[in-house]
């Protein structure tokens, strides 16, 4: 029995400290195809499963052994603090599911993830000894060097993975190519501690990886990056001139060519020629994001200004808060997850306790390694110049933290780095026994209960999440390939695992429904007594999954929006559906009041109820917001139209066309309008564009070979119309044309036009 004991122990020791380091190889180079987010949602999975793993394990272990050890370190209050108040900022949060779980929001900084992050914390200094530090972080350089290569071959455009997302030059393990050069930048500082103080085999290999990194910030060449790696590097020149008798004068070159090298590239920005090109990454501006955090922490609710809207909500906030300006830019319709730096996105979301708790932290480390740093040197000074290259790689986590907004990837790396640094600075770890009858067995077994409790629901919950995203991209590829029944099914199924929780299943479910009616619309096989058995299910199913995603998350515009959209659909099958579109909309509208879509679909609902002039003022205010948005002004000079002011409709449309000119609907809307005015040598120019822009397009092909046919090229005419009968086999309408043109006759004697001529097929639509 006793043997059988001790085996026990020995196989829990084992899994939990293989667990932390299958997780710090793993988890830089962790991707999986099956979800829509590859990255992030796939690390967290990991994270939250290898973690529970290990902290399950090691209670375990300490019960059978009958007593625990725990790092009583100056750094575990404020980091509880912190933790603390992200709980609490969750609990008030503009939508809790999302603020805990992260996805669809920004993972890396939900509360699962930083609570894993700060379980992981705990479990390395209470279970590493200074002598292991080491291999761990070797574990951590061992898997970068992996992530950093493919980087690299990703960037010259040879691509190691078969999936279509992998095709890219932007895709790398870490995240954006940006963030990945700052990972690099992160390690460096750690790599040229380790080449100090490894054996020679190892400080080859270390070495070669040190050049590797160092191209990759060259390819790269993000100025963030360069700072982070400069921050670093004179934290080991400013230490190891301080500690001369630890450092040799030759081993400083090294991070003297660091320097250098950083001041020309980050500082001085000096441009590298003939590199491949980078794609291009956008996010809000520093001075943009600070005006959002200002307005977000002064907004009505006194918790708003205490713990922020919410974890990983930044996207709420960005929404309601920013500027107008953004809208003469190309990036008017684009929802940031983020902010310029995590600094200022903390700022925003967790409001002035989660900074200033979080801050705190780094306050509490600084002095902790400054003071280690600065004590005499003893015969141990290889774990000296390890904790400085741990300190000068932290201390370029934490500038990069003023700068870059960090993904799961990055934090990862702040955490291990804290962490591995107060296993060598702090040793103050206090044993309790526990004895039978004992308050610490108590509370440890207690502890331990609450654990297994608590990871049993996070594996199953996270495990319903998981399936949840699986259907739900199957649900996408098939909405993609056309099926929308079967998008449908997997879309439900993705509902249904998550408990209806996930306000993105629901919206992009509302809109398949859409697809789907537009589908039976469509249908030449179907009667009309069929169609009102189909019809109305499909039309309910739409609306009420449009109401679920406003219920689920009631703070997220996009979710009034679409609600909207479906309601303005149904303006014809639904009584009462125009009010409901409106209401939708200025919901949506109070939440993001910049944006000139609201206004357009506003004026859309009204033109439907024929109010045009609440329709003109609302298509006005579009055009205040954003004057090139060209929907706004197509929808102003189809008002014109109706009030046959043919000539205010051309301007209106030739204005459209300006600002979007590779908008096929306004083409061939301009090409028909000239046409109207007997302007044909302009129609026929602008309707040959329309054709250009969508070969398809069956009434911009109708229009064209009539205006081919009064020039008298019946070939032509003839041309045009064969292809629109391939694209409508069954109209009757096309077959009398070309019979007419075929004999010499005009196209239309004969023959009476419907209104509009061509009725285009769903997918038409769908290309317009």
């Amino acid at each position: 029995m006793e043997i059988s004991l001790r085996g026990m122990k020995n196989i829990l020791d084992k899994i939990t400290k293989i667990s932390i380091y299958l997780l710090v190889f793993i988890l830089p180079i962790f991707f999986l195809p099956w979800t829509a987010n590859v990255l992030d949602f796939n690390k967290q999975a990991l994270l939250l499963f290898l973690v529970f793993v290990s902290l399950f394990c090691w209670l375990l272990r300490a019960l059978l052994d009958g007593k625990i050890s725990l790092n009583f370190s100056s750094l575990n209050l404020p980091i509880i603090i912190f933790l603390m108040t992200l709980g609490i900022g969750t609990f008030f949060s503009a939508w809790r599911y999302g603020s805990f779980w992260g996805w669809p929001l920004n993972i890396a900084t939900s509360f699962l993830t930083i609570f894993c992050f700060v379980l992981l914390y705990f479990l390395i200094i209470n279970l590493f000894k200074k002598e292991e530090i080491f291999g761990l972080l070797l574990t951590l350089v061992s898997s970068s060097f992996l992530a950093v290569l493919l980087g690299i071959f990703q960037l010259f455009g040879k691509f190691l993975f078969p999936f279509g997302f992998a095709k890219l030059t932007s895709f790398n393990t870490i995240g954006t190519v940006n963030s990945l050069g700052i990972f690099a930048a992160l390690l460096l500082p750690l790599i040229i501690s380790l080449i100090f103080i490894s054996k020679r085999l190892i400080k080859i290999l270390l070495f070669i990886f040190g050049l590797l990194t160092l191209v990759l910030l060259i390819l790269v060449n993000f100025w963030a990056a360069w700072f982070s790696l400069l921050i670093g590097v004179v934290a080991i020149l400013t230490f190891g001139i301080a500690r001369r008798e630890t450092f040799q004068a030759n081993w400083l070159t090294l991070p003297m060519f660091l320097l250098v090298i950083s001041l020309c590239f980050g500082i001085f920005k000096i441009p590298i020629p003939g590199l491949p090109a980078v794609p291009l990454e956008i996010s809000p501006s520093q001075s943009a994001t600070f005006d959002i955090a200002k307005q977000t922490l002064m907004a009505a609710k006194p918790n708003s200004l205490l713990f922020g809207s919410g974890p990983s909500t930044f996207v709420y906030d960005y929404s309601r808060f920013k500027s107008e300006t953004i809208n003469q830019t190309v990036f008017w319709g684009v929802r940031f997850s983020s902010g310029a730096s995590e600094i200022l996105d903390r700022l925003v979301t967790t409001g002035l306790l989660g900074i200033i708790s979080f801050l705190g932290i780094l306050v509490v480390f600084f002095w902790l390694a400054f003071k280690w740093l600065m004590k005499k040197a003893d015969k141990r000074d290889s774990f000296w110049i390890f904790g400085l290259g741990i300190f000068a790689s932290w201390l370029a986590a934490m500038a990069s933290l003023f700068f870059y907004p960090a993904n799961l990837s990055l934090s990862f790396l702040f955490w291990i780095f804290t962490a591995s640094f107060i296993v060598l600075c702090e040793g103050k770890k206090k044993t309790w026994e526990l004895r039978l009858s004992s308050l610490a067995n108590i509370g440890v077994s207690f502890l331990f209960i609450i654990i297994l409790i608590l990871g049993i629901g996070l594996f199953f919950m996270g495990g319903q999440r998981y399936v949840g995203e699986i259907r739900y991209l199957q649900g996408i590829m098939a909405w993609q390939a056309g099926d929308n029944q079967k998008a449908i099914n997997y879309i439900s199924s993705a509902v249904s695992h998550t408990g209806g929780s996930v306000d993105n299943y629901w919206r992009d479910l509302s809109q398949v429904y859409l697809f789907r009616i537009t589908e039976e619309l469509g249908r030449k096989d179907i009667s009309q007594e069929e169609l009102k058995n189909v019809i109305p299910p499909l039309v309910s199913n739409a609306i009420n999954s449009a109401k679920s995603a406003t219920d689920v998350s009631p703070k997220n515009m996009a979710n009034w929006s679409v609600r909207g959209f479906v309601y303005r659909q149904m303006i014809n099958i639904s009584q009462g559906a125009d009010q409901r579109a409106i209401n939708s909309y200025e919901e949506s509208q109070k939440l993001e009041p910049a944006n000139p879509y609201i206004s357009t679909e506003l004026g859309q609902v009204y033109l439907a109820k024929n109010e045009k002039e609440k329709a003109r003022e609302y298509f006005q205010k579009a055009l205040d917001l954003k004057s090139d948005y060209a929907p706004a002004r197509f929808q102003l000079a189809l008002i014109y139209i109706s009030e046959n002011k043919i000539a205010e409709a051309i301007g209106e449309m030739e204005n459209a066309k300006r600002d979007s000119p590779n908008d096929v609907g306004v083409a061939f809307q301009l090409g028909l309008l000239y046409y109207q005015d007997k302007q044909y040598d302009n129609a026929k120019a602008e309707l040959e564009r329309t054709v250009g822009l969508n070969e398809n397009y069956s009434n911009a092909r109708y229009f064209l070979g009539l205006i081919y046919d009064r020039e008298g090229k019946k070939n032509e005419a003839i041309s045009q119309f064969e292809k629109i009968e391939k694209l409508n086999p069954d109209n009757e309408e096309v077959k009398k044309i070309l019979v007419n043109l075929r004999e010499g006759r005009g196209a239309l004697e004969g023959v009476t036009p419907a209104q509009p001529p061509i009725e285009e097929k769903p997918e038409e639509v769908l290309k317009k």
